[in-house]
């Protein structure tokens, strides 16, 4: 079985229900050229780019799943839709219409999507009240999460909770960068904000959550850094080395870095397999899971086939990478969805 980690989906039924009562949830939506919809938020006039067609159809993706022999996607919300400056009430009210509806619609037979939670991070309460109905009422064993919060970052004390929340539930976490990552007022040109600032904000969170005793506190947490870990896994040697050199670095921690990065998983978003050979290498064939990114420009085209080219695979690790580590951390959801298709 090959599972898909990394993909996005709005329901129709959002974009309709924030049409009609936008206001319940601080947003809008509007038609713009093309016949396309785009959603606003209220309070800070951001309008994000209109959906695409492919965002928002489920059935429409099965033939580029069956032509890639996916079996599997697990969808998450698109992260520019997060609203993380909307009112905590906006903000529950944004996440739980969020997750209602993409447990509705992945929840049909067939057992090809299952859904990724998404949180209210304006508070840790409203967050760990979501939490809890997603994985008790819903039944997700997975949410997407931003790299930060509404200019907080996630090694805040406030969000301790939270992550020891996600520990005892055993909920999977993929971490993903959001609509507004690091360094925009230098990056807007060129399409850099995807491609600089979306790894360095990923590499900042996770450095954060290492260095702040979380991943040492809670060994037992899932978190999957999206698009094969940002810049972090690729200049770990001079994290180790600050950690050695720099007594900043060893405020909390006790071992050097490269010993929590064996903590995280990886998804194959490299884009090269150079990459994701040295990836591979550097952290196990156990922490990396496929992920496409689905349906947005920086999609893996190459899809499962990159995986199969990475040097050195055994058929045991081929299998893990593809599905077999991703149906673990989503607790085997997707093998009893497909017993029952």
């Amino acid at each position: 079985m090959i599972v898909d980690i990394h993909a996005h989906y709005v329901s129709p039924d959002l974009i309709a229900e924030a049409r009609n009562n936008g206001a319940a949830y601080g947003v809008s939506v509007d038609t713009v050229d093309g016949g396309l919809d785009r959603l606003t938020f209220l309070h800070s006039g951001a309008a994000l780019r209109p959906f695409l067609g492919e965002l928002c159809d489920l059935p429409g993706r099965l033939p580029y799943l069956d032509g890639l022999d996916v079996d599997h996607q697990a969808v998450s919300a698109w992260t520019d839709m997060s609203g993380d400056d909307l009112s905590p009430e906006q903000g529950a009210r944004w996440a739980r219409l969020q997750n209602e509806t993409l447990a509705a619609d992945t929840g049909a037979p067939g057992g090809r999507f299952e859904a990724m939670g998404t949180l209210p991070m304006q508070t840790v309460e409203g967050a760990i009240n979501e939490l809890d109905h997603i994985v008790k009422r819903l039944g997700m064993r997975s949410i997407e999460m931003g790299t930060h919060a509404n200019g907080r970052e996630l090694d805040h004390p406030d969000f301790r909770r939270l992550w020891k929340r996600l520990a005892e539930l055993d909920v999977f976490v993929l971490l993903h960068p959001p609509f507004k990552p690091v360094g925009l007022d230098r990056v807007g040109d060129y399409f850099l904000n995807n491609l600089i600032s979306y790894p360095v904000d990923t590499t900042i969170a996770a450095a954060r959550l290492v260095f702040s005793g979380i991943m040492a506190e809670l060994p037992e947490l899932k978190i999957c850094l999206a698009h094969g870990g940002g810049f972090l896994p690729y200049q770990i040697g001079r994290f180790d080395r600050g950690f050695a050199a720099h007594p900043a670095c060893k405020k909390t921690i006790t071992r050097p870095p490269l010993d929590f990065l064996r903590s995280f998983y990886f998804d194959t978003l490299t884009h090269n397999t150079a990459a994701l050979d040295y990836l591979c290498a550097t952290v196990g064939a156990d922490r990396l899971v496929y992920g496409s990114d689905y349906p947005f420009e920086m999609l893996d085209e190459s899809g499962p086939s990159r995986v199969r080219a990475m040097k050195e695979m055994s058929n045991s690790d081929l299998a893990a990478i593809l599905g077999s580590t991703s149906r673990r951390l989503l607790g085997e959801v997707s093998a009893r969805r497909s017993k029952q298709a």
